[in-house]
């Protein structure tokens, strides 16, 4: 039943492949903004993307709890092998205190032994077998965590990389805007002084420029942030970075892939059933052999040894209601971990449905947000043509440059969310990694 799961849940990935990437339906958020003119290539950004992943603390760690894994599966492997154990008994009389000269402690039996012992268990309860499909599943979790760790850092990365790149953009482009208006800013004081100007309209757009500038000084900060949290996570400093042209399609139609915390839980219950067996197997009989040489007297160079062997059985009567109690704390614990799948599964359906609702309204957006981008550009640049010849009416200028950095954020940020919510819908379905050529065991 795994192997045919396995195999109906390839195919729906390669549907759900073929549906991201159809050629009749793409499109590369920030590429229809006239302004913008530096773009990163696909590859060469999702190079740039991965070379940044594997010093992350995050991707350390999960390694590391990785092998963990590893090595208690071999561990609990190894316990199907038998065991050999070797003791050295040195057993002598150091002090005695006994008066009656028949006492058979008058008698001196010091020893200096030596023996080997290999035990080989027959029968465990199924606690053997129980612990390997426990560890066996505790792995295949650790590498549904590991994959989906990795694939959390490449939204991050994005994520990361975009706000950089869009604060920076905003804040130059604002700041060009604001530099066009500083020129007027003396011959509106100047109009005032020669009566020209209505001093209520000078007032007007003093108020209009300080909240520009103010303006720019929330998007600096913005920006500051934006490069601080690069620079930890990129390990460089943020230095011109284009912007990137990642392929999305306009309409994403996804079969029902279960994402990484469905599947995380769904080996978290069979981990949490095998520690019923486990516990179980405490409470039923243990039957093995044992063999055992032992060499008496090593000091003496005696020549007296032997060999014992035989079976060994060993089964509790009576705990006074520990082991049902026991049991009943890991029956608990299964159940708990059974409802978790139906958790996650709630949440995935949940959260797919949101991302792909946010996804098609930003897209659905965004020629209305590119229209009024351009619009406003256009506006902003007939007033300062015809400015001279308008009386010097110089605060529609002012109110515009405002409305086109407005703009300008609201199509960024759209844009942004167009990216974000594309990669996260990969994410969400178990694609994310692949689609950045990431292979992970």
């Amino acid at each position: 039943m795994n192997i045919i799961r396995k195999i109906i849940l390839s195919c729906l990935v390669f549907i759900a492949s073929n549906n991201l990437y159809s050629e009749d339906n793409t499109y590369i958020p920030f590429s229809n903004i006239n302004d913008l003119n530096l773009f990163i290539g696909e590859d060469d950004y999702k190079d740039f993307i991965r070379s940044s992943l594997f010093e992350q603390p995050e991707y350390m760690y999960i390694n590391s709890i990785s092998a963990e894994t590893k090595f208690n599966l071999k561990f609990a492997q190894r316990d199907r092998f038998p065991t050999i154990n070797s003791n050295i008994i040195n057993d002598e009389s150091i002090e005695r205190n006994i008066k009656d000269n028949s006492s058979v402690r008058k008698r001196r039996d010091d020893s200096f032994d030596a023996n080997i012992e290999i035990r080989q268990a027959l029968y465990s309860g199924g606690g053997i077998n129980s612990r390997i499909k426990s560890a066996k599943a505790k792995v295949e979790s650790l590498s549904k965590e590991r994959q989906k760790t990795i694939s959390s850092l490449i939204l991050e990365a994005n994520e990361i990389y975009l706000n950089s790149v869009t604060s920076n953009f905003l804040l130059n482009y604002a700041e060009n805007l604001i530099n066009t208006l500083h020129p007027y800013k003396d011959k509106v004081n100047e109009r005032v002084r020669a009566g020209i100007m209505d001093p209520v309209e000078s007032a007007l757009f003093s108020v209009r420029y300080n909240s520009l500038k103010s303006l720019i000084y929330q998007l600096k900060s913005q920006a500051e942030k934006n490069n601080s949290r690069y620079r930890y996570f990129f390990k460089k400093d943020f230095s011109g970075n284009a912007f990137p042209k990642v392929q999305t399609t306009n309409n994403i139609i996804f079969e029902n892939i279960e994402s990484y915390d469905v599947s995380i839980s769904e080996y978290n219950y069979l981990e949490k059933k095998e520690e019923i067996k486990i516990v179980r197997s405490e409470y039923l009989p243990k039957i093995g052999v044992s063999a055992r040489y032992t060499k008496y007297d090593i000091d003496d160079d005696s020549n007296e040894d032997d060999i014992r062997g035989g079976l060994y059985f060993s089964m509790p009567i009576f705990s006074f209601g520990r082991g049902s109690a026991k049991i009943n704390a890991a029956k608990a614990s299964a159940l708990g971990s059974k409802n978790a799948i139906t958790i996650s599964q709630k949440k995935d359906t949940i959260d797919e449905s949101t991302l792909i609702s946010d996804y098609n309204n930003s897209i659905s957006n965004k020629d209305a947000f590119i229209n009024s981008f351009q619009d406003t550009v256009e506006q902003r640049k007939t007033l300062q043509e015809r400015i001279e010849f308008s009386g010097f009416s110089v605060n529609p200028l002012a109110e515009v440059i405002s409305n086109e950095i407005s703009q300008l954020k609201i199509l960024l940020d759209n844009e942004t969310v167009t990216l974000i919510t594309y990669l996260s819908i990969l994410h969400q379905n178990k694609l994310l990694n692949n689609e950045f050529k990431i292979k992970v065991d």
